[in-house]
C-alpha cells in the first residue's frame, strides 16, 4: 500500500505546473460532508467581509475575474 509520504514524494517530482493541477483534481474527490470545519477565526473574518460588502464599503469582483487573474498568476492557464 502506498504511504502519504510516497504520493508526497512522487508529487514533489512532478513539474511545478503539474503540481499546480493536482490539487483541484484532489480537492474535487472529497464530498462537501468531508470538508474540514472552517475555524472560528476564519467564520470571523468572512462575517465581517459580508458586513462590508452589506454596507457598500467593499467592492467585489466576479469569481471568474478572480479565478482567471489566481490562474494566469500561476501559470495554469492554458
Amino acid at each position: 500500500m502506498t504511504t502519504i509520504d510516497e504520493i508526497l514524494e512522487a508529487v514533489r517530482s512532478l513539474p511545478s505546473e503539474t503540481r499546480g493541477r493536482l490539487i483541484p483534481l484532489i480537492w474535487d474527490q472529497l464530498a462537501p460532508e468531508d470538508w474540514p470545519a472552517p475555524s472560528s477565526e476564519w467564520i470571523a473574518e468572512a462575517k465581517r467581509r459580508s458586513q462590508l460588502l452589506d454596507d457598500n464599503s467593499m467592492v467585489a469582483e466576479d469569481w471568474q475575474v478572480v479565478r482567471e487573474r489566481a490562474r494566469r498568476a500561476a501559470g495554469l492557464l492554458e
